[in-house]
Parts: structure tokens; sequence; C-alpha cells
């Protein structure tokens, strides 16, 4: 029996960009748009700047049940806004893996490290969520439910620390001809690392700059890791934009050969 292929059949070719290869562009592409998701949700929710934390319960409970709705609306604009976290970590991956192909230990640490921080996205601010659905409940328990949220949104420095540091260590490890990142990503995601942990001190302190709502627990943190998503994108759009160009002229070239 011979088989036959039928010339009518569409095939990728492979001196064109592929649908996967428009997945990953896009990927990157939309983390600017989440950020301002993420950054207006928190503005219009009240949590820009964020509510003291040396504030009386029943002041934190009148602070949500006045514009409770504005409150909801806010943290719905801010989830969907974190949305953009997941494609990110995965083209970070897909990039790392070029870097250093036979050490995949670090771009899976990333990947890794990056899924965990993604949980500590959201669900700090389901907590929040569930302080905002019942305003009128005894102000003790908005209280709690509203300590929860911001401990949980920022204490929890370890996997963002962890995924820094990885791909910090892998740009300085890539000694290749054309460096996937350039070497400066590397040095900003070091210096990620130690303004987070000023977060560590944060359960010691309910004023100051040490306070969930204040300088190096809020206002740096928060504008660092907006940053950082900005620097991220750009890199992976950067790297996979050069990537798929390079083998598309390869292919190019071989086809004309």
């Amino acid at each position: 029996m011979t088989l036959t292929v039928n010339p009518s059949t569409p095939t990728e070719s492979p001196a064109r960009l592929t649908a996967s290869d428009r997945i990953e562009r896009v990927s990157s592409a939309i983390v600017p748009v989440g950020v301002v998701f993420m950054f207006l949700g928190l503005l219009i929710a009240g949590y820009i700047p964020a509510v003291p934390a040396n504030w009386s319960a029943e002041e934190v409970a009148e602070f949500y049940r006045d514009d409770t709705n504005l409150i909801r609306f806010g943290i719905i604009l801010t989830l969907i806004g974190f949305m953009v976290w997941g494609p990110l970590i995965t083209v970070i991956l897909r990039q790392m893996l070029r870097i250093r192909p036979e050490q995949k230990s670090l771009a899976y640490l990333q990947f890794g490290s990056g899924l965990a921080a993604w949980q500590f996205l959201w669900v700090p601010m389901l907590v929040l969520a569930a302080a905002s659905f019942r305003p009128e409940r005894s102000p003790e328990t908005t209280q709690t439910l509203h300590d929860l949220g911001w401990i949980l949104l920022f204490m929890p420095f370890m996997p963002f620390v962890l995924q820094s540091g990885a791909i910090a260590l892998a740009v300085l490890l890539d000694t290749g001809p054309k460096p996937v990142f350039p070497r400066w990503v590397a040095y900003f995601n070091v210096l990620e690392c130690f303004l987070f942990l000023a977060v560590i001190l944060m359960l010691f302190f309910k004023t100051g700059p040490f306070a969930y709502h204040g300088v190096l627990v809020f206002w740096i943190p928060l504008f660092i890791f907006g940053v950082w998503l900005l620097v991220m994108a750009w890199a992976t759009y950067r790297g996979t934009v050069e990537e798929q160009t390079r083998r598309l002229e390869n292919a190019s070239g071989a086809h004309a050969g």
C-alpha cells in the first residue's frame, strides 16, 4: 500500500509565524493592559493609598460600608488585571529554556515560584472581596478579613524572591554570543529581591514605613512589582520576536537554497 499526501491539506510553513508564535507575542504584549487594570482597580477600591494598619475595627468597617460597590468593582478589575501573570510566567519559562537548555532547573524554578506567587495575588483579593460582601457584619470580623487580605498579599515574599532570583541567575549565566535577555534584567531582578525583603517586618508594626500601608511594605513593593511586570513583558516580547525572526530567516534561507 502506498501512502499519498493530499496536496490540498493545509500545513504550517516554517517561513511564517505559527499560531504558537502569535500566542507568545500576545502573552507578553497584554501585560501592560493588565497593569493598568490592576492599579486602576486598587485605586477605585480605595486601596491606593492603603487603609492604615492602625485603624480601629469601627474605622475599617466604616470604610467597607461606604462605597461598598466601588470596592467590589475595584476588586474585580484588579483580579482581571492579575490574569496576565499566568501567560507572562509561561513565556518567561520558554525564553529561559533558550538560555541554557541543558540546565532546566532555573527555568522550572521560575515557573513553579511564579505559579505560587500567582496564588498570593488573587487569594488575598478574594479575602478582601469577602470583607466587602457583608459590610453590615461586626466590625471585628470585617477588620479580621481586611487584615488577613493585606497580610496574605504582602507577607508571602518567598515565591516572588525565588522567581526573581532564578531569572537573575539564569541571565547572568547566559554567556552566549546573543543573550536572550539583556544583562541589566538580571540586576533589576536582584534589586526587586532586596526591595521585597522589607515586608518581613510588617507583622511587628502598625505604623511607620514597615506597616502594611507604609512606604517600605506597600508603596515601594507595589511600584517595583508594576515596573517588574512591564520590564519582563518587554524582555520576553523582545526575546520572542528575535527568536522567531531568526527562525524565519533560517527557514527562508534554506528554502531559497
